[in-house]
Formats: C-alpha cells, structure tokens, sequence
C-alpha cells in the first residue's frame, strides 16, 4: 500500500475527491430535475447523460470509501487506516458495475433497495448514490476529526469544507437559468434533493 504524506492526501482531497463529489451531486440534481419535469423532448436526454455521470462519480467515491488500495487507486484507508462499511453498496455494486462497464438493455433493470429502503430499478437511483455517498463522506470526515493527529484533523475540517463546497455547487444546478426557464414551462416548483 502507498502511503501518502499529509500534502498528498491535502491535495488529493481538495482536487480528486472534491471533484468526484462535486460531480456526483450536481449530476444528482440535474437528473432529479429532468425526472421532476419530464420534458419529454425528442433528443434532449439530458436525464441520461446526468445519471450516467451519478453512476460513475458514485462508483468511483464508493471505490475510495469502502475498498482497499491498489495500483489505480487510493483509499481512505490510506487516511484513516481501514476502510468504510457500507452495506447497501454490498447490494448496489454489481448492478452498478454491470450497467456502467457493460452494453446492455438498461430498459431491463433490476430492482433494487434504495437509500430509503424502498424498492426501485437502479435507474431511478442517481439521488440514493449521491445520499449514501454523503454519510460515507461525513464518516470520514469524522475519523479525521477525531484523530490525535492535528494533520488528520485539518484534513477532517478540509473534508467538511469541500463537502459544503460540493453541496453549494449542486445548487447551482437548480438555480440556474435554464432550469428556472424548463420548470416556468411546466409550471413545476423544483425540488432541491440536497440541504443546501
């Protein structure tokens, strides 16, 4: 296993793991979007494009948050020595893998337990992702902050920060103009998904 000095994991957090995040929830709230509005608009999938984009930053947060190292890929083991459990990813992974890596019929999709504990086909679970990635995030920033090293615990208060940060750009999703145009049309008041 790598083991990462505390610039490394300062950047990695700020730059990667921010990223991914940030990416997570606003296409999180864009499909919630699309799927509240359903403009119905021959060519404009934007609904497609954003769950794509959920599935794949969820799994590669999921990737981080509850597997171990390896030569592609960092851990947060790597940062609070072991990592996160979290057992609805047990039930999501496969499905979430097969969909994202594999050409298939996604018309076909199997039911599966959502955040909330009810049950829906996997392409109705950008939202469930994006919320069961958050508690892991806020699990890690816990280890961290309750670390005796105050290195760790910067890196807990730097964790918090970018999680506020990614939560603020998902706003902007909802805010924006065109957004505000879609919802006029349909005269639909849109429901942000995060606690902004």
């Amino acid at each position: 296993m790598v083991t990462l000095n505390h610039g490394q994991k300062q950047k990695y957090i700020e730059s990667h793991l921010f990223n991914e995040l940030r990416w997570l929830l606003g296409a999180a709230q864009e499909w919630s979007i699309q799927e509240q509005l359903s403009l119905g608009i021959v060519g404009y999938d934007v609904i497609v494009y954003a769950m794509d984009s959920a599935f794949l930053h969820a799994r590669s947060l999921f990737e981080f948050f509850v597997c171990g190292p390896t030569k592609n890929h960092y851990s947060c083991k790597q940062f609070v020595g072991d990592v996160l459990k979290s057992e609805k990813y047990k039930n999501w992974n496969e499905p979430l893998h097969a969909n994202l890596m594999h050409a298939r019929d996604r018309s076909k999709t199997e039911q599966l337990e959502g955040f909330r504990g009810e049950m829906k086909p996997l392409n109705k679970m950008p939202v469930d992702f994006a919320e069961e990635i958050l508690g892991l995030w806020e699990k890690f920033e816990e280890n961290l902050l309750g670390s005796r090293s105050q290195g760790d615990r910067e890196l807990g208060r730097l964790a918090q920060q970018k999680r506020k940060a990614a939560i603020d750009c998902a706003k902007c999703v909802i805010d924006s103009e065109v957004t505000r145009q879609h919802a006029e049309l349909k005269h639909e008041q849109l429901k942000p998904v995060f606690p902004f």
